[in-house]
């Protein structure tokens, strides 16, 4: 279970990372700092329209508007940082893992 929460922490820092610096390039773009290029015209499309960046959702979970992404993001965060510093749960949200399966095969393998 310990390498299954350490993937599933990485894969999340992933995500992070992308999410920051996307709108961290947008903040820059919009004052003029940095050019508007492809990737930054279609997330700031698809935050106008409430969405989910397309290049967000190839690395992350499927979701129809930004503010169920986001609360996702912030759900798995949790439950991640739980299971990191207060020992591992009573019950999981499978649904909020990347690899459930894998989460499986482990709780089985323990």
């Amino acid at each position: 279970l310990t390498v299954h929460l350490r993937q599933e922490i990485d894969r999340l820092n992933i995500i992070l990372d992308l999410t920051r610096s996307t709108l961290k390039n947008l903040r820059l773009a919009v004052a003029g700092t940095v050019a508007l290029s492809g990737d930054l015209v279609d997330a700031l499309d698809a935050l106008f329209d409430a969405n989910v960046p397309p290049k967000w959702l190839k690395k992350s979970w499927e979701s129809s508007t930004i503010g169920s992404w986001f609360q996702g993001l912030l759900q798995r965060y949790d439950q991640l940082d739980k299971w990191l510093h207060r020992g591992r749960p009573k019950a999981y949200w499978l649904t909020g893992f990347f690899n459930p399966q894998g989460f499986l095969t482990a709780m089985k393998q323990e």
